[in-house]
This record gives structure tokens, sequence and C-alpha cells, in this order.
């Protein structure tokens, strides 16, 4: 049986939503801008505020105010043109998103920050960015004035810009709806973010190079969060090399 959706007293939400079998619903540059371009149209016909938004790969993150009542006819209309123009692009057909986004009211402001933190740090603890800036959320767009996110967010929940930017890099942790990624995706996150740090083709760091050069390469890794463990597991560096480094 189906459960009925639960509505917000203060037409606040947090909202999941993802690929059909976890598949990627992003694959390029193009396909992120062309999600955002519908949200601010949509979001237009509906009267839905754009708080915060953070755009994986397979997933999407939102907070959004809805003051009518509209959030499902609002998400059902982003999520059908999005897949057309998505199927299209890439010659599939059948769904794209999976059964019905996921969504949670917000009723307090304690609450409201802890999401908004939340979801713009979701692609630092994913390892999709090494920065909190990252391009395909709404991070950039408090300081300057934003096609997407409504206006006076900063002064109205936070008390100021800069008290907004200042609490959503504060590192904590806090648990949000969300979509659990498998092990296997994690590990993939973690490979490629190391790939990427590394600036190699492989996440391997080839045992033979000078042992002042390995640790140098392994600080680098370090500096960026990833656990001892982590790090001589996919590298293949032995721990107690990594753990002196």
């Amino acid at each position: 049986m189906r459960i009925g959706r639960i509505y917000s007293q203060t037409g606040l939400y947090h909202i999941v939503n993802r690929g059909v079998n976890k598949q990627n619903i992003f694959y390029d540059d193009s396909d992120r801008e062309m999600f955002i371009s519908l949200m601010t149209k949509y979001g237009n016909k509906y009267n839905i505020e754009f708080h915060d938004y953070t755009l994986m790969d397979n997933h999407f993150h939102l907070l959004i105010k809805d003051p009518y009542t509209k959030v499902s006819s609002f998400m059902q209309t982003l999520t059908s043109v999005y897949a057309r123009y998505f199927n299209k692009k890439y010659d599939r057909v059948g769904h794209l998103f999976q059964d019905r986004f996921i969504s949670e009211p917000i009723l307090d402001d304690v609450y409201y920050k802890t999401v908004f933190r939340y979801i713009l740090q979701n692609p630092v603890n994913a390892g999709l960015s090494k920065k909190i800036d990252y391009k395909w959320s709404s991070y950039r767009e408090y300081r300057a004035k934003s096609k997407v996110i409504t206006s006076g967010i900063p002064e109205k929940y936070f008390g100021s810009v800069d008290n907004l930017y200042r609490f959503v890099n504060e590192i904590v942790e806090a648990e949000c709806i969300d979509i659990e990624l498998r092990p296997s995706e994690k590990e993939q996150y973690k490979i490629c973010k190391i790939t990427k740090l590394l600036k190699s083709k492989t996440p391997i760091i080839p045992p033979d190079l000078p042992l002042e050069k390995i640790k140098s390469k392994v600080r680098l890794l370090r500096n960026a969060g990833l656990s001892i463990r982590t790090i001589s597991r996919i590298t293949g560096i032995m721990a107690w090399i990594v753990a002196e480094a």
C-alpha cells in the first residue's frame, strides 16, 4: 500500500530523488544545466521557493518552500519533462527516476539549518568534490543575484550572508534523508578522488618510487581527509608507511 505524503505546516521540505537502479541521471554539464533550467521554469509555474540544492551524479537534493501545497505537481512535472529530455538525448526508453521522490517536512529553524548544511556538504561527504564550493550546488549563489535561489534567504534564516557561509563550512556529522550508495559506488568515489588528487590515470602509487616521494603523495591524500586504511587499500602502499607520512 502506498503511504500518503506528509505535508509540512511550514511549507518547507527536503526532497531527494535518484535514478532507477541507481543509474546516473546527469552525464555532463549540459544535463545539469537543463535540470536547473527546468527547476526554475516549473518552480515559477508552481510558486516554489528554492532555498538550497545540490545535483549529484545519480541523485539530487532540494530544499524548497511550497506555500500552496504544489510540491507533488511540481516534482511530477520536473522529473517527467527532464526524463523525456534525457531519454531523447541518450536514445533510451523507460523510467529514469526510481519510484516517487522522497520528502521530509522541515518544522523548525534548527533542522532547517541542519538540512541546509547537509545538502551543501553532500558532494564532499560522497567524494564527488574536494571542496564545499561545488559547481552544481547553490553554494555560490548567496552572495550574488541568483536566477534560482529565492532572495533574502541568508538574512531571514542565518542573519547575514557571512553567517550562512560560516555555518555551512562547519564540519559536523548529521543524519538527514538521503540516497544510500552501494558499497561499490562508495568505493568508486574514493578511487576517483584519489586518482584526481594524484593527477594520475590510476589510484596506484608505484612502490618503487623514492620513499620521500611516496610519503609526499600520501600526505596529499591525508590532507584531503582520506583515512590511513582507505589510502593503503586503494594505493597499495603499506599502512605503516601511510601512518608515518
